[in-house]
């Protein structure tokens, strides 16, 4: 039971300063601005936008796209970032969700990957698409149930991504979640 005068919040003379920003880690700052970033504008086109945007610049990635499921499953928007309009022109339809791409769809799980084309499931692809080699994709869900996938690939540098560059992606995925719900 709790009783009034009995807790350290009335009367407290112990004050729990804010963390000076300062003392964070880089990646931690880096995913307050994009969940700030992010969540400014409740316009759901520039909110997805801008997610892709925050991923690719938290993970250092070249590329990075927002494939949007519909109620088939299937891609029924994919919001990229790196490509040129002309590119995603000469590229054409967009994809529709098989390949890697349609791994993550069917087992909704963050997948990384140093190479896409030494995957199994990798379907290759259309003329005109730029070479990718290393990928990360990961989940965003809307109150458990999956709205869309997060794809990033080429990680600056020619490496792979890290565990670090996941556990961010997955935070700014889950964040995403819930300003998507919001737009």
């Amino acid at each position: 039971m709790y009783r009034a005068d009995s807790g350290p919040f009335l009367g407290q003379t112990d004050r729990v300063e804010p963390t000076d920003q300062h003392t964070l880690p880089a990646s931690t700052r880096a995913l307050l601005k994009a969940v700030a970033a992010i969540s400014a504008n409740l316009d759901l086109n520039t909110v997805l936008t801008r997610i892709v945007e925050a991923a690719t610049q938290l993970t250092g990635a070249t590329y990075g796209a927002l494939g949007v499921l519909g109620h088939d499953s299937f891609l029924v928007e994919f919001v990229t970032t790196g490509l040129t309009r002309a590119q995603r022109e000469r590229i054409g339809d967009l994809p529709r969700g098989h390949g890697i791409l349609g791994l993550i769809i069917e087992q909704p799980q963050a997948l990384r990957l140093d190479d896409l084309g030494e995957h199994p499931r990798s379907a290759g692809f259309p003329a005109h698409h730029p070479p990718m080699h290393s990928f990360l994709g990961v989940p965003v869900r809307i109150r458990g149930t999956v709205f869309g996938n997060l794809y990033l690939t080429e990680k600056e540098g020619g490496g792979g991504f890290t565990d670090q560059d996941q556990a961010l992606v997955e935070a700014l995925a889950d964040t995403a979640g819930f300003v998507i719900e919001n737009a």
